[in-house]
């Protein structure tokens, strides 16, 4: 083969290998844009998605708020009645309230708590009752929302109530601590408990105010003291 002929092969080869290099250049464009066009997709898909749960989660509130009215005509004669539905409907917007802020003011929790202990009492009557002496200077302190009401309910729950032996909470403020206590008082019938009311509480004293909370049930007494400050 003489040098033009080589000349020719290595021509050939060099456009060869340029088309190849191009349709693989081509190949690789449209894998990446339809892996591009995929991704787009999803997202679309996902963002969709977060739509139509941002409006389920708009439909509910309103859907039940609408029932609390529509219930709060039917028994408007009633005070009793009427006053539960109230305390009821402010309950579930203050938690619906809470998962848009961590902490809340010590005060803002009370207001919470005792429509809370309405409802609570409504079922129990002079079987439940609750002592809160809390001085008026530690009403700005911030804690973890629904931290009271968790801590009740979970002393309503873990003890007995009865004519014979009624239950009383206290909750009161000593060395910069707010203590939720009541006696121990269990109950003949087993209750199915995760646990995971204290351990929320736990940790988000420790991941909002970088503090412990302190668990005790030492002489019959079971307490939960809360830092403040």
């Amino acid at each position: 083969m003489n040098s033009s002929d080589k000349g020719l092969t290595y021509f050939v080869y060099f456009i060869i290998l340029v088309i190849v290099i191009f349709i693989s250049r081509l190949l690789r464009f449209q894998i990446i844009h339809r892996e591009d066009l995929a991704e787009k997709e999803l997202l679309k898909r996902q963002s969709l998605q977060n739509e139509l749960s941002a409006l389920k989660n708009q439909i509910n509130p309103h859907f039940l708020f609408n029932s609390l009215n529509s219930l709060n005509s039917l028994v408007r004669e009633n005070e009793e009645a009427t006053t539960f539905v109230n305390k009821l409907s402010y309950m579930y917007r203050y938690i619906l309230q809470s998962g848009q802020q961590d902490l809340v003011a010590l005060s803002e929790e009370l207001k919470f708590l005792n429509s809370y202990i309405y409802l609570i009492k409504t079922r129990y009557r002079d079987r439940f009752s609750i002592d809160i002496d809390i001085d008026e200077s530690f009403l700005n302190q911030d804690i973890p929302t629904l931290t009271l009401q968790l801590l009740v309910e979970n002393a309503i729950k873990h003890n007995e109530i009865s004519e014979e032996k009624p239950l009383q909470v206290r909750i009161y403020v000593k060395n910069h601590e707010l203590i939720i206590e009541n006696k121990i008082q269990p109950r003949s019938t087993f209750v199915h408990s995760t646990g995971q009311g204290l351990a929320n509480i736990k940790k988000r004293y420790d991941l909002l105010k970088e503090k412990e909370i302190k668990i005790s049930n030492a002489n019959h007494m079971f307490s939960v003291k809360l830092p403040l400050n």
